[in-house]
């Protein structure tokens, strides 16, 4: 499976990704030593890291220290892969079944897994397969030809087979029941990756069966690869997205204020400088100061939204009348807000005298937030229709300048 640069990459990829997670998981299993499920969850990315490294042929440079070692490094590579396709049913078993149930039912496919190991050590010695493969990243169709060694392969992949298709059976079934969204969509990986390592398996046997019967042909890459490397890194990727996936979650909702909170500032620093008195804790002005993101960020946007509806109360008196009462037929509701926040800031640098409080677009809200939530997304929409009016005010302003 790993015979191609991208095949390799993905190799590499995945095994990285299980030690990383193996060793993530140490703690957690120092801490709960009884759980099985937490066990067999360890031994699965021990498992994988062991089978990934023996497939890139790296784990095998030994042999020049330990010429027996090459050997039997096949039979390592498929220990592995039964132990970690059979450590995937045992913790999907504790997941997807109630304690009382689960523990026989687990200690059943432990114990099934374990003899399926020893009996592939057995076969391997009894039909001497040790001395005859000389890979073990890439299934030779010569070896193929050899009853004994296929039979031995139709077992290997048949099992493999039974574990995938039990994976995706129990991925299903606890997607279901699973509370946090991280973990369903780590199921769903999964349960995806299984089925196209259920593919996978099903194109070892079909190439096995051409190479006994005289029909052997290459198969494609992109199957192979789509089957063998993709529904591996789903898999990994499924097993190991509950973990850190809550912090990518929080580091992207972290971006999306802040992002807001820079979309807000041209409007928040127009009202401060016409109406200083709103402003509670002013940070910097100049220098780009405001691209830091502030300690903490919840509260400078919650501040923002607070500032920003200060100012347009304060400044609703210099808002002509005629134009609070037909900007909300006239534009839509972001850009009457921008409109009549640009007029009202015209007129108090012009030195008007503000006139009667009169209601305006967005003077309290309009009625339109629900929440603090729904406010930032409205008035980062008002602010964007205001950058625009600017824009648009200095083009017409300066007709020479190049059109943006």
């Amino acid at each position: 499976m790993l015979d191609s640069l991208p095949s390799r990459i993905t190799g590499w990829f995945c095994a990285a990704a299980a030690l990383a997670a193996f060793i993530y998981n140490v703690p957690v299993l120092l801490r709960s030593r009884r759980d099985p499920a937490v066990l067999a969850l360890c031994g699965f990315f021990l498992s994988s890291t062991v089978s990934f490294l023996e497939q890139l042929n790296r784990v095998t440079a030994t042999a020049t220290l330990l010429p027996a070692y090459q050997r039997l490094a096949p039979l390592v590579t498929e220990i592995a892969v039964v132990g970690l396709t059979g450590a995937q049913t045992v913790f999907l078993t504790y997941w997807s079944h109630r304690p009382d149930a689960a523990r026989p039912r687990a200690r059943r496919r432990a114990a099934a897994w374990v003899g399926v190991a020893a009996l592939l050590v057995v076969l391997n010695l009894a039909l001497g397969l040790d001395g005859r493969r000389l890979v073990a990243d890439r299934l030779s169709t010569a070896d193929m030809r050899d009853p004994g060694y296929a039979a031995y392969l139709y077992l290997f992949f048949g099992v493999c087979a039974f574990g995938q298709l039990e994976t995706a059976r129990l991925s299903w079934r606890y997607m279901r029941i699973a509370q946090r969204s991280w973990l369903r969509r780590g199921m769903g990986a999964a349960m995806l990756g299984a089925v196209l390592s259920l593919g996978h398996c099903a194109l070892r046997c079909w190439e096995i069966t051409g190479a006994l019967t005289g029909n052997a042909a290459a198969l494609p890459s992109a199957p192979d690869w789509l089957t063998g490397d993709i529904g591996t890194v789903l898999k990994v990727f499924g097993w190991t997205v509950p973990a850190w996936g809550p912090s990518l979650g929080r580091a992207a909702r972290w971006c999306a204020k802040y992002r807001s909170y820079l979309r807000l500032w041209p409007l928040w620093r127009a009202l401060y400088r016409a109406v200083p008195d709103i402003v509670l804790d002013p940070p910097p002005l100049r220098h780009l100061g405001h691209l830091l993101p502030p300690r903490d960020l919840d509260y400078r946007l919650y501040r923002c939204v607070i500032e920003i509806r200060d100012g347009q109360r304060a400044l609703l008196p210099y808002v002509p009348p005629d134009l609070g009462r037909h900007l909300g037929t006239l534009l839509p509701g972001p850009d009457a807000e921008a409109c009549a926040l640009a007029v009202a800031l015209q007129e108090k640098r012009a030195g008007r005298v503000p006139g009667p409080s009169a209601a305006g677009p967005g003077a309290e809200g309009s009625g339109r937030s629900a929440g603090l939530q729904d406010d930032i997304a409205w008035l980062v929409r008002v602010a964007d229709a205001f950058v625009r009016l600017r824009r648009r005010a200095g083009r017409l302003n300066h007709p020479g300048s190049p059109p943006r």
